[in-house]
């Protein structure tokens, strides 16, 4: 039983390490670029310049297929409905969906990623609060599965990327990353 648990927790840290890595990656890449883009943009960019490049054997996601943008997962209970779409989701095996044989919503994915991006005049939060309480009643009632929450914000001269991990119904925020136009 303990090397099971000491396994799962391995794991765990490896699929935190290859997600926090290519949203570190990410932020200093558009901290470096005046490159622009909305949401979908963003998560685009994301997926196919710093994921996808970090999928090898020996890493935590082992094929490309684990990755999907704009998924069907299960909803958490207190939603209304039985499945939603989101933003970007990792699962456990290249196969892997949402839905059982008679369509019914019932594999969840491994990670579950939430994107926003901030523009002048729209979103002010630094995270979207739909999303924080999505995410949280995700990981309470999956807590082999976790969620982040990302906002790319775009307004000012500093350039922010946020990021907050949601586990086991806890927030906590990884990440604010910044740069001014004065190269700092």
């Amino acid at each position: 039983m303990r090397n099971v648990i000491r396994t799962n927790m391995k794991t765990r840290k490896r699929i935190d390490r290859f997600i926090e890595d290519a949203v570190v990656r990410f932020a200093y890449w558009i901290s470096e670029t005046e490159w622009r883009g909305k949401e979908r943009d963003c998560i685009n960019r994301f997926a196919t310049d710093f994921l996808l490049p970090a999928v090898h054997s020996d890493a935590a996601v082992k094929s490309y297929s684990q990755i999907r943008i704009e998924c069907g997962v299960p909803q958490p209970a207190c939603f209304t409905r039985p499945s939603c779409s989101k933003d970007l989701v990792i699962w456990r095996n290249p196969l892997d969906v949402a839905w059982d044989e008679n369509w019914t919503p019932v594999t969840v994915p491994w990670v579950v990623m939430e994107w926003k991006t901030r523009r002048k005049g729209h979103f002010d939060e630094m995270f979207d609060e739909h999303d924080i309480h999505w995410l949280t009643e995700f990981s309470l009632q999956n807590p082999d599965a976790f969620g982040y929450a990302v906002t790319v914000d775009f307004r000012r001269t500093s350039r922010l990327v946020h990021c907050a991990k949601v586990s086991r119904g806890r927030v906590a925020v990884k990440r604010s990353l910044a740069r001014t136009d004065q190269g700092g």
